[in-house]
């Protein structure tokens, strides 16, 4: 029996330690940020040819600073995390979690989609936000579960008050850039949070 807890333990050992400092929510929530920022940018220009190059180029961007969120979270790991615990290497998904997890988005984009429908044809723009706070609140719930990460289940929490408050402002897909800003500043404060605590318990190590 303990050989398979102490098997267990060491199966799940490198999701653990890859979520332990706090880095990858960190990153995550400045990456929100930038994002409903510019969704929020956007939809305030006039449109015009200002308008234009904007939406022209923000897409690249934005995929661009996905990519950028990446290679920030494994850099960042390389220089303040490994130094203190070792190195990690991210346990690649398996085929059944590849599959999960493409079904997780291929529902959310298809409930994304009946709420842009259903808003814009039914005039329920109040719908969009506390649905998009529902589909990301199970999202953290699925994460926290599949991740060992029991503190995404707070950003899952967070998910449904902001899609609960914003859903009564009546400010349609505003209030979902908001909601993108607000999950952000969420993650960006638990992730320097869980990051301050994890240097605390992992000094760096000084040599004479």
């Amino acid at each position: 029996m303990a050989d398979t807890l102490d098997l267990r333990e060491l199966e799940t050992r490198p999701t653990k330690r890859w979520n332990e400092d706090g880095l990858p929510e960190l990153v995550m929530g400045v990456l929100w940020i930038i994002w409903g920022g510019s969704f929020l940018i956007g939809g305030a220009l006039p449109h015009g040819p200002v308008w234009n190059a904007y939406w022209a180029v923000a897409p690249a961007l934005l995929a661009l600073s996905g990519m950028a969120a990446v290679w920030a979270t494994k850099r960042l790991k390389a220089r303040l995390t490994f130094p203190r615990t070792g190195y990690v290497r991210w346990k690649a998904p398996t085929r059944a979690q590849r599959f999960g997890a493409a079904a997780v988005a291929l529902v959310a984009s298809a409930t994304i989609a009946a709420l842009v429908v259903k808003s814009r044809t039914a005039g329920l723009e109040g719908v969009a936000a506390p649905g998009l706070g529902v589909i990301l609140s199970l999202g953290f719930v699925v994460a926290s579960l599949t991740q060992r990460a029991p503190h995404l289940l707070a950003l899952a929490g967070v998910s449904i008050v902001l899609g609960l408050a914003l859903g009564t402002l009546n400010a349609g897909w505003t209030a979902m850039n908001w909601m993108l800003v607000g999950l952000g500043a969420a993650a960006t404060v638990i992730g320097a949070a869980r990051f301050r605590m994890f240097l605390a318990r992992h000094p760096a190590e000084t040599h004479p």
